[in-house]
């Protein structure tokens, strides 16, 4: 997942250092043009705050760990988010922001998300300017913006500011190369099984492509939730995601990538998943 960011090497350096040497700002302000771009650093960021094997305190994340496996499915109890889907971010938000942040932190941190901050009204933007003036030990304020210049002078001087200048375009052009693999593996695995695993292994070779291969195959999962209605498809869905993490997480300890793909598509057909509603054809 890190390859994603690799023109913001800067920017998570910086962001590096802070969690290695315990020395995280209260708040920072990530500014981006590519809004998703943003979103994926600032989950990630969230989860390298919270990863229970994060242990060198690296920009890293398991993504098996509860906590990671939480933060994904946006149910981690000290991770709130405020992403209004309204034209404005009102006051009344944020003032619910505050008393969820006001009850003490289970595991000794709390971090707040405030999407696209242009959005708040200005009642809004000073009720969270007085929040950010007198800053509460142990809760961390992340906001994003696309435009900095449509923010209260008096906010951005309060933050970190993190710069990012990548974008999701490139991997965009992946993510459609890879939803065609699968797809055409789905059709084979129909057929053959046997042939469809042999069609992977001559796709995905080396470590780096395989590590890619199930990063994309985890958010190419997480977008599939919203589009399925029948409860016994979410759980089929799912199991296939824990496979996917469990892989994720194999590769992070260093056993053998070609191994846990190996594994992979083993417990695919051990396990008599449903793999046909990945097909997106």
């Amino acid at each position: 997942m890190m390859e994603i960011f690799k023109k913001d090497a800067i920017s998570l350096k910086s962001v590096e250092n802070a969690l290695k040497n315990n020395k995280l700002s209260h708040a920072y302000l990530v500014i981006g043009k590519d809004s998703l771009y943003s979103d994926k650093f600032v989950i990630q960021f969230v989860k390298a705050i919270f990863c229970l094997n994060n242990n060198e305190k690296s920009f890293y994340s398991c993504e098996n760990c509860r906590n990671c496996r939480n933060i994904d499915n946006g149910n981690y109890i000290d991770f709130y988010k405020i992403n209004s889907e309204e034209s404005t971010i009102k006051k009344e938000e944020i003032q619910k922001l505050k008393s969820e942040l006001a009850i003490k932190s289970f595991y000794g941190k709390k971090v707040y998300w405030i999407k696209d901050i242009e959005k708040m009204s200005p009642q809004a933007a000073n009720s969270i300017l007085k929040f950010l003036e007198e800053p509460e030990e142990n809760i961390i304020a992340i906001l994003s913006c696309k435009n900095l210049s449509a923010i209260l002078p008096t906010i951005t001087s309060r933050c970190q500011h993190i710069r990012l200048v990548g974008s999701c375009e490139d991997e965009n052009s992946d993510f459609s190369e890879f939803e065609s693999i699968i797809n055409t593996f789905i059709l084979k695995y129909k057929k053959n099984k046997h042939l469809a695993n042999l069609y992977m292994f001559e796709k995905f070779k080396t470590k780096d492509e395989i590590t890619n291969f199930f990063d994309f195959l985890s958010i190419f999962i997480s977008n599939l939730y919203p589009q399925m209605a029948a409860e016994d498809d979410i759980k089929n869905i799912g199991k296939i995601q824990e496979s996917v993490l469990q892989a994720k997480a194999d590769i992070s300890l260093n056993v053998s990538a070609m191994l846990v793909l190996e594994k992979f598509l083993f417990s695919l057909l051990l396990n008599n998943q449903k793999i046909e509603l990945l097909y997106r054809g």
